[in-house]
């Protein structure tokens, strides 16, 4: 239990930062973790040179100037292809100057991007950001940014491991009328739990659910104050080690290939400034491809490059953490699994939670991912 609180306290945001952008609060409820730069005048990307004090007349040889792209980050490990992207030059490469800028939650992207402060972010989909699209905020959900794929669990239904035990949960149909926790309404992670009730013959409304953040979710199973959760990694990692709960289903088993999180752009930056977008793809799609060489593709040099830019990128530090843990799954094409996200634009619609339904032809643009795999070729 102690051991356990340290975590929690050591990381106590990393709920929102690791996933999601998968499970973000679909409404914010505090402060940005970092400031939003206003939508002109954006700050170099970090570890980016300084502008010189007096600029010089520039020759026939200078390259063309790096086009500035503002993109809202989480620390999360599913951010993976834009933190490798950014560490081994591909932005450079593609004439992008990457400004990312922290934020704290997916959720309180979404006005900065409908503003145009920021151009792009990682987030995910969510009843609160079609409501948001429906008021007119024009966002577009361009490519994958974390996914279910066969082996890439990373979210997971916990149960309380003295009740496993003891056969009191043995499947979903026997949480009827006890707590489950989860992070927030109306995001993916209750829209998982919902498809894992169905199977037993039950709903959300036939459980309590209690709203815990990722990090207070082993306490809460320890302390007996919830018999199961939707956890997500490193969370399910440090749950199952304490022998505090077991995974009863990882999401790839139960839906494999379930959409978590995405890639949005702003309406204004894919609208205007469509070349900047297509060279921002290409670079994030060779982020992502070396990290499936890493993770998935058995590349030991690759996988040691790959973990040491996590540990400095992400709010998991400590390296051999990456060798027990289930690492989120990163299309090499940045595809979406559009029919997923319909499946849980339907679910919060007939919970009331999304007031009215969005046309996904008109937010889901693949438009940027199709031209960036024609650039980078098929992926091996």
């Amino acid at each position: 239990m102690t051991g356990l609180r340290g975590v929690a306290l050591l990381v106590p945001w990393v709920a929102a930062a690791w996933l999601l952008t998968a499970c973000a609060p679909a409404a914010p409820a505090a402060a940005p973790a970092g400031p939003v730069p206003p939508a002109a005048g954006p700050a170099p990307a970090s570890g980016g040179a300084a502008p010189s004090a007096a600029p010089t007349a520039a020759t026939a040889a200078d390259p063309p100037a790096a086009e500035p792209v503002r993109f809202g980050v989480l620390s999360a490990a599913t951010d993976a292809g834009i933190f490798i992207a950014q560490e081994l030059g591909y932005f450079r490469e593609q004439g992008v100057d990457l400004d990312l800028v922290p934020f704290d939650s997916a959720a309180r992207m979404v006005a900065p991007l409908g503003a145009g402060q920021l151009d792009a972010g990682g987030g995910s989909h969510s009843a609160g950001l079609f409501n948001a699209v429906a008021r007119g905020i024009d966002l577009k959900l361009v490519a994958d940014k974390g996914v279910s794929s066969p082996g890439h669990g990373f979210q997971a239904l916990v149960f309380r491991k003295d009740l496993a035990d003891s056969g009191r949960l043995r499947s979903t149909a026997d949480l009827r009328g006890l707590r489950v926790a989860l992070p927030a309404r109306g995001i993916t992670a209750e829209a998982s739990l919902e498809r894992w009730l169905r199977a037993g013959g039950l709903g959300t409304d036939d459980v309590e659910l209690t709203e815990l953040n990722f990090a207070e979710h082993g306490a809460a199973l320890s302390g007996q104050s919830v018999e199961a959760a939707i956890s997500i990694e490193p969370f399910l990692t440090f749950i199952v080690e304490r022998g505090i709960g077991v995974v009863h289903q990882r999401s790839d088993e139960f839906t494999p290939g379930y959409q978590l999180a995405e890639i949005i752009y702003s309406g204004q930056f894919a609208r205007d400034r469509a070349e900047a977008g297509r060279r921002f793809m290409i670079a994030y799609l060779k982020g992502v491809r070396y990290y499936d060489d890493a993770f998935d593709g058995g590349d030991a040099a690759k996988r040691q490059e790959a973990v040491a830019i996590l540990t400095r990128s992400t709010a998991v530090k400590d390296p051999a953490l990456y060798d027990r843990m289930v690492m989120p799954g990163l299309d090499p094409n940045g595809r979406l699994n559009v029919a997923s996200i319909a499946e849980d634009q339907d679910l919060w619609l007939a919970s009331g939670l999304q007031q009215a339904r969005v046309n996904l032809d008109e937010v889901v643009d693949p438009s940027f991912t199709d031209a960036a795999v024609a650039a980078l070729g098929p992926y091996r």
